[in-house]
């Protein structure tokens, strides 16, 4: 019992029903603190209305999108929803590029990095059940090759050296209390969507054991091989055992007719006598 409790424990973070609830909690918390501390700043509404919708304005529609998975709706146009959330981190990583142009620094790169990365990431994963998957040929993307632990390792590593530039840039509690909330959204963010990559592959794998068309036909040619390797095997044994049975006929022909030659000599004799 006590091995099956610590397991529980250890393996919280591969259940995606935890990870969306936590999602769910932490988002709602970033939402509600960013505002108090907006207002305890003595900000203006105007100021708190901006940062609304320029800050918060993401977390939002991702708790709906979150929020309408939970139900029979949300799970019934789970791939409407997910297109809406791949369009979302587009427009997301576009304005992260140009804020890279605009003001260059460590900061925006790494969060330019890390926002692109985070598109290419849904983009992958989310549409691989998708008619756009099947019709557009994203199999043979480059990006697929990817690996889907290589995706979220490359994400946790970003989140992590972004929210220590942030820490070191920071000289407020709000601040550094925010940055922590903002990396360990993005890192169970991407949790959340490595729990569905491996979903997927499981799936594909009970369907189609093997993982391309090229390692069937690598297949198809061994057993050809083996196959045409043994039928030369038969042949040569067949033929080794008729070249036997050739043999052994001619020594029972030639003994037959050692044998009627004596015989008739034998005759010949007697008569003679």
């Amino acid at each position: 019992m006590e091995l099956e409790k610590k397991q529980v424990e250890v393996e919280w973070y591969d259940n995606p029903g935890i990870v969306t609830n936590i999602i769910i909690a932490l988002i709602a918390v970033i939402i509600i603190l960013s505002q108090s501390f907006a207002i305890n700043n003595n900000l203006s509404t105007e100021t708190i209305l901006r940062s609304i919708i320029n800050h918060n304005s993401v977390y939002l529609i991702v708790l709906v999108y979150f929020v309408a998975l939970k139900t029979k709706i949300g799970k019934k146009y789970f791939d409407f929803l997910n297109a809406f959330l791949i369009l979302l981190y587009f427009i997301t990583g576009l304005t992260s590029i140009l804020t890279l142009f605009q003001s260059f620094s460590l900061e925006t790169f790494i969060g330019c990095l890390l926002h692109i990365i985070l598109f290419l990431y849904l983009f992958h994963i989310l549409f691989r059940r998708s008619r756009v998957w099947r019709e557009f040929h994203l199999k043979k993307s480059p990006f697929n090759e990817i690996k889907n632990d290589a995706y979220f390792y490359a994400i946790f590593i970003l989140a992590v050296l972004l929210l220590a530039i942030d820490l070191i840039a920071t000289t407020t509690f709000d601040g550094t209390v925010l940055a922590l909330l903002d990396a360990l959204y993005i890192i169970l963010f991407a949790r959340y969507i490595y729990l569905y990559g491996c979903f997927l592959d499981n799936k594909e794998k009970k369907i189609r054991p093997v993982d391309s068309v090229e390692e069937i036909k690598e297949k198809v040619d061994e057993v050809k091989d083996k196959l045409d390797e043994v039928v030369e095997d038969i042949k040569d044994t067949v033929e080794e055992k008729g070249d036997l049975k050739k043999e052994k006929v001619k020594k029972t022909s030639k003994k037959n007719s050692v044998k009627k030659s004596n015989i008739r000599k034998n005759n010949k004799k007697k008569g003679d006598e």
